[in-house]
């Protein structure tokens, strides 16, 4: 499988993500925390974060930071495909229909949270990446300049349909992202990537695929 495809199956696979920040209590050493995450529909790496925590108060210090964005079903982790994205973690600067969009992909995510950042004291923060480092299994390592995720863009229509796709399989889930490598879903408080057989190049494709049955569950292979 490509290098692209692996990042974006390693991006699709998280919804909380390992997060290692600047201490500001203890100057020198890492602080780690886990953080909820998601997938922008432009492909951004965004987390909510309380502006009271230990880890925000360091980034807002020094926004230097890695994140491993991890399959979140595997049980075996050094042979799953894992991500490591170091760079600046900043304030998320959207507005209008963009940040209602980003919000309501994020929510999907995470229904547990629903509007905590309306409604708490809860920020969106979105990553700037400076490298990736990919780990798939014990033989592929990759420094990584970009990963592009190439997303859908899901019309409300395409989207019904794929959740009645997987409804036929038997899924009781939803689909939150989909992209030319294959969907992300949300089943029981978890996500998983289902991939595609063969990458495409039009929404229409991947429907067909999808109802087909032309893709792999990692659920179902484990």
């Amino acid at each position: 499988m490509p290098v692209n495809a692996l990042a974006t199956r390693a991006l699709l696979s998280c919804r909380q993500a390992v997060m290692a920040s600047q201490s500001a209590s203890v100057p020198g050493f890492p602080f780690t925390t886990v953080i909820p995450v998601s997938i922008t529909p432009s492909g951004q790496i965004i987390a909510l974060l309380n502006e009271n925590a230990q880890h925000t108060r360091n980034v807002m210090i020094d926004p230097r930071i890695s994140m491993l964005m991890h399959d979140d079903i595997e049980e075996n982790w050094q042979a799953a495909t894992r991500l490591s994205v170091l760079g600046y973690l900043r304030p998320l600067q959207m507005s209008g229909a963009e940040l209602e969009t980003t919000r309501h992909s994020f929510y999907l995510l995470h229904p547990e949270l629903k509007d905590f950042d309306q409604t708490l004291d809860f920020h969106f923060w979105v990553l700037e990446p400076v490298r990736f480092r990919l780990i798939s299994g014990i033989e592929r390592v990759n420094w990584i300049d970009a990963v592009k995720p190439d997303l859908f863009e899901l019309m409300p229509q395409q989207r019904e349909a794929l959740n009645v796709i997987l409804a036929k399989y038997g899924q009781q889930s939803y689909v939150i992202q989909a992209c030319r490598y294959g969907m992300q879903i949300f089943e029981q408080g978890r996500v998983r990537f289902l991939a595609l057989k063969e990458p495409v190049e039009y929404m229409s494709e991947l429907i067909e695929q999808m109802n087909a049955g032309q893709f792999d569950d990692p659920a179902l292979t484990e």
